[in-house]
């Protein structure tokens, strides 16, 4: 009877965001499930579970939110339990991930950041934080800079995602997939991301530790562009949505502190 039972029971899983390097699985107990996780990504990584289940119980219940660490293999997430054991059950879940930890929503405020290019240049910020063209809602810096131009780390960090091939443009968001970027984690968990680079102009490969200020990336105008130009943003990601960050620099001479302004050329001579 219970092995008939067994036979009739299945599984569905699915992840709504496949493109991460994470993996929900279960394992069959003798009393139901147990719901691990293999995180192949170089960050922290946070994943929603949405059971539907039909004879079991889940002991966080039936919708939660876990952080699973780097690297992480055969992580326990949440144990299934079979609450009549002569009746049929059944489970299926969906997943949805993201980078980072969200329920991460401190971090260090204080902190100074570098000019994304190198010592002797000077260029302008042609759209600043929440920017009429595309940084509505967004603390995001846009420097005009031509193709080829170095770009610099703005803080230390681990490389989590490399996009580096792509080579077309256009002045709509639907080229936004065209984007290559280089996405950095900081160490208290905020992100920043260089974007529009050039077509395998990426310097560093994901898990490489970079040092503020270390060469990164050519410029480029590719994706969701209109010039050449480096799109920069930090912030904390949460599972669907980003919560951005405006940031002081270091400018001049290296002993001004300030937040850069829209249509103002800055140099950076440190």
């Amino acid at each position: 009877m219970n092995k008939l039972l067994f036979l009739i029971a299945f599984c569905l899983a699915f992840n709504l965001n496949a493109k991460h390097k994470l993996k929900i699985y279960y394992q069959k107990q003798p009393n139901g499930y147990i719901i691990y996780a293999d995180n192949d990504e170089y960050c922290e990584m946070s994943a929603k579970i949405t059971f539907n289940l039909q004879n079991l119980e889940a002991e966080d219940g039936d919708v939660n939110t876990y952080v699973i660490p780097p690297k992480a293999k055969k992580f326990k997430l949440t144990q299934l339990k079979i609450q009549q054991p002569l009746k049929g059950y059944r489970l299926r879940y969906q997943v949805t991930s993201n980078y980072g930890n969200t329920n991460l929503i401190s971090y260090n405020q204080n902190y100074i950041y570098s000019l994304p290019f190198e010592e002797g240049k000077r260029f302008k910020v042609n759209q600043g934080y929440h920017g009429r063209f595309s940084h509505q809602g967004k603390n995001a810096l846009d420097f005009t800079m031509p193709v080829g131009t170095k770009v610099m780390a703005i803080r230390a960090g681990k490389v989590i995602k490399v996009v580096k091939d792509n080579y077309k443009n256009c002045k709509t968001k639907a080229c936004a997939k065209y984007n290559n970027f280089v996405l950095i984690q900081h160490n208290d968990g905020t992100f920043a991301e260089y974007v529009h680079l050039k077509q395998n102009g990426v310097t560093v490969n994901v898990g490489d530790t970079v040092k503020k200020g270390e060469f990164l990336a050519l410029s480029g105008n590719t994706g969701f562009s209109t010039g050449p130009h480096l799109h920069i943003q930090v912030f904390l990601q949460h599972l669907n949505k980003r919560i951005t960050i405006k940031t002081k620099f270091l400018t001049g001479k290296g002993n001004t502190v300030e937040y850069l302004n829209e249509k103002e050329t800055y140099y950076k001579n440190y």
